[in-house]
């Protein structure tokens, strides 16, 4: 077990297998490299992300598809590479949520920057997608037909 502490939950113990590495760290934050994947709750959809050297470090995540469940996300030969990723690997797709303070309702995920997580290594890498592809993808829709959250275009994602 590792001991971490957090800006929002205090002082934690997780599993040293729990933890995940981005070696070129998150775009804005590149010095900030190791993270974990804390639940909110045994129901929710919902998870954090925190970072485990800096507390106050925390994103809303959400896997990519149950918003869409027929995402993809094409990586580069040299992500594949960096990740370490073979053809029999999970590989587990998250998108970080945007919620407006008072305004829960306009939450947003960020579908063109997900975070890309290679469960066996664990090892991950936020990708930088197509413009096509929404970067405020609503969660919540006012009585608006389900329709498909990406388009896809066939350039492999910058690394």
């Amino acid at each position: 077990m590792v001991t971490i502490q957090t800006g929002r939950f205090g002082e934690i113990e997780v599993s040293a297998e729990a933890l995940l590495t981005f070696p070129s760290g998150l775009v804005g934050f590149p010095a900030v490299q190791k993270f974990v994947v804390l639940d909110v709750a045994e129901d929710c959809q919902y998870q954090w992300f925190q970072a485990i050297n800096e507390p106050d470090l925390a994103f809303v995540i959400i896997d990519v598809h149950l918003l869409d469940q027929q995402f993809q996300a094409d990586i580069s030969d040299e992500g594949m590479a960096e990740l370490e990723i073979t053809s029999s690997d999970p590989v587990l797709i998250l998108a970080v949520v945007t919620i407006p303070a008072r305004e829960p309702e306009r939450a947003t995920a960020n579908l063109r920057a997900p975070l890309v997580v290679n469960l066996r290594t664990r090892k991950g890498k936020q990708l930088i997608l197509h413009e096509s592809i929404p970067l405020r993808f609503p969660l919540m829709r006012k009585e608006e037909p389900a329709q498909p959250a990406t388009v896809m275009e066939n350039e492999p994602a910058s690394v």
